[in-house]
């Protein structure tokens, strides 16, 4: 035992090391990260009213405020919950399977995943979804555990657990209604041995804590949510992108049947000219869309859609409000409503009276309801996101470059306890050119900033008849580059991303001369591994652990395909499983699948589903299948001290 905790100390120690110099990412997301950063700062329901106020659900924000209010970091509080929420769930599969090493392996598996120290880089809701998950896993089986016990605090422990945590799953991301499929099938499957789990309605019976707590939790925190949003902004909804009068303009928008459609644009600019044509209301918005706000918008989503001139669909939803914003219809809630249901009667009066062609009102508000457009994407799209349940690639850790204006950046210092200062890009090092000529840094492809003129005075000794430059700018684009020009005005180039501190390098273009790199920060502190080596070699280094952790965690997740695989096959060769094994594997494939389906839809229809941020939460889910199936394999040796099924 004592072997046991030393090492699983030692284990803490070291998951906790690899992280504690990680800072959480300032990032310009006005509707994703910063989002939620600002509204933890304004305590969720201060501040005045706008089309920002209360536009995604603030479980999220209520997290990073509890943790500002006492003092702790958000990228340590978010390491801190994960490890105890996988310690927890590795606790319960040492108790259902009585074999340590289960719960050793889980907790491994998950506390090191590459993906998740990556991840929890980025303030995003999918982030505390993903620590949610093993405290409901673990919370659900330790229910199982205990159904017998009788006293003892372990019992109301799980249920109390189990109970909070699907509630606020359900409430943190707007895709919450999936964990009612689980929920729907283990009540149904509960109604088999009504006897069991269902003798009365009292709280301590089997199905009042595995399905009826959990469900009046939910309900309770939803209906807490929409009477604070009621009190403070005069709609009864949990969000205000699930208001009744915007979801009623979005689907009527989305129904109008201009043409040939274009994927992941569902309405188009012909469909626009048509709205305006039949809704006097939506014609108010015409001068944002088909002005310079909606061409600049129009130009940054062709880069993700491919369709020049259309706004795709995934920046379409909230720049119908950014729209409304502009003439005036936010100046409360209850008028942005007003206007938002105009918008709805007008067009479904025009659809009626068969003046606008329309497809059928079937699909949800965010679905293209041109069904023949998208729906034969929708299996490998579906299958593409189910494969990031098990995917390593590098580019699945892969953060986004930090853009945070000096106004997030303070909001992010003050609620998130960002340590690290405004990322930089910085180069210093010798070039063979003639005193006269200059050196700059191109941000992003821009127009190069902080033109130094080379001089006399900064010849290296070391490397005869070069010259030594220093350059600096604030911020880091994806595209940076050091441009040299000439006395005679001729340009050379050379990107960052073909620099090595430590190494030579040649401009193209124009100008074709050699440099070397003394110092190389784009934007990004090493982190303490890459020093360290960097130290121990006596150059710079750049050595991307994540990615190669993220390779060997591709190679691992295979082998734990092979293995459910094999206790499938041992099941089928024993014709026996015992049926707690079978229904938790059977709740959490179902719970990887049907997310995984929801996104391939989404993907296939409106906009780019398979993203790695949004079958993140499923991992934990997947390695605990494993781990519970391979419990129900024969036992060699299991341990006297462990609780039994």
């Amino acid at each position: 035992m004592v072997l046991w905790g030393g090492a699983g100390v030692l284990a803490l120690l070291a998951r906790l090391f690899l992280s504690s110099d990680r800072d959480i990412l300032a990032l310009n997301s006005p509707y994703d990260e910063y989002w939620f950063v600002h509204s933890a700062a304004r305590l969720v329901w201060g501040g005045n009213y706008n089309q920002m106020a209360f536009a995604n659900l603030p479980v999220y924000s209520i997290w990073l405020a509890l943790q500002n209010a006492l003092g702790l970091p958000a990228r340590l509080g978010i390491d801190l919950a994960w490890l105890s929420g996988v310690a927890y769930a590795a606790y319960a599969l040492v108790r259902f399977s009585g074999r340590r090493w289960i719960g050793a392996a889980f907790w491994l598996l998950c506390a090191f995943h590459p993906l998740f120290i990556a991840m929890f880089d980025r303030a995003l809701s999918e982030t505390l979804l993903v620590v949610l998950m093993p405290w409901l896993l673990g919370a659900a089986l330790e229910v199982w555990n205990t159904r017998a016990m009788q006293g003892g605090r372990r019992a109301p422990v799980a249920t109390c657990v189990l109970a909070l945590s699907f509630a606020l799953a359900f409430h943190v991301r707007k895709e919450g209604v999936l964990f009612f499929v689980p929920l729907v099938l283990l009540g149904a499957c509960s109604l088999l041995h009504r006897a069991q789990w269902w003798p009365s309605l009292r709280t301590g019976t089997l199905g009042m804590r595995f399905v009826g707590l959990p469900l009046l939790a939910t309900l309770v925190l939803g209906a807490g949510l929409a009477g604070m949003n009621y009190l403070r902004w005069g709609v009864a909804v949990r969000y205000e992108l699930a208001a009744p009068g915007y979801e009623r303009a979005i689907a009527a928008l989305n129904r109008i049947d201009a043409g040939p459609g274009l994927l992941h644009v569902t309405v188009t600019r012909k469909a626009r000219q048509l709205a305006y044509e039949h809704s006097p209301t939506f014609r108010e918005l015409q001068g944002f869309f088909e002005g310079e706000p909606g061409r600049v918008l129009a130009v940054h989503t062709a880069q993700f859609t491919g369709h020049e001139g259309e706004i795709g669909n995934g920046w379409f939803y909230w720049a119908v409000r950014d729209a409304g914003a502009m003439v005036g219809w936010h100046s409360s809630a209850r008028a942005a409503e007003t206007k938002y249901h105009a918008i709805a009667n007008e067009l479904e009066a025009a659809f009626d009276a068969g003046r606008l062609p329309a497809y059928p009102a079937w699909t949800p508000s965010f679905l293209d309801p041109d069904l023949g457009k998208w729906i034969g994407r929708v299996p490998g799209s579906s299958w593409g996101a189910l494969r990031l349940v098990v995917d390593g690639s590098p580019a699945s850790v892969r953060l986004p470059a930090e853009n945070a204006t000096p106004q997030q950046m303070a909001s992010f210092i003050e609620i998130v306890g960002r340590r690290n200062p405004v990322p930089s890009t910085r180069v210093r090092g010798w070039i063979m050119l003639p005193p006269g000529a200059s050196v700059g840094l191109s941000q992003g492809g821009a127009e190069p900033v902080g033109w130094t003129m080379l001089s006399d005075l900064g010849r290296r000794p070391d490397v005869p008849g070069a010259l030594a430059f220093s350059l600096a700018a604030p911020g880091a684009g994806g595209d940076d580059a050091l441009v040299v020009r000439t006395a005679d005005g001729s340009l050379g180039r050379l990107p960052f991303s073909q620099m090595r501190a430590g190494a030579m390098a040649t401009t193209q273009g124009a100008v074709a001369v050699t440099l070397g790199v003394d110092e190389l920060v784009a934007g990004r502190r090493g982190d303490r591994i890459e020093r360290w080596l960097s130290q121990l070699r006596g150059v710079p280094v750049t050595w991307d652990w994540l990615a190669r952790l993220g390779q060997l965690y591709q190679g691992i997740n295979i082998a734990l395909l092979a293995v459910l695989l094999v206790a499938v096959v041992a099941w089928g060769v024993r014709r026996f499983v015992p049926v707690p094994v079978l229904a938790v594997c059977g709740i959490a494939g179902t719970m990887v699948v049907s997310r995984a389906v929801l996104f391939g839809i989404l993907d296939a229809s409106s906009w780019n589903g398979v993203q790695a941020r949004y079958m993140a939460p499923m991992i934990p889910v997947f390695v605990f299948m494993v781990a519970v199936a391979v419990s129900a394999l024969p036992q060699w040796r299991p341990l006297p001290s462990a609780g039994r099924r």
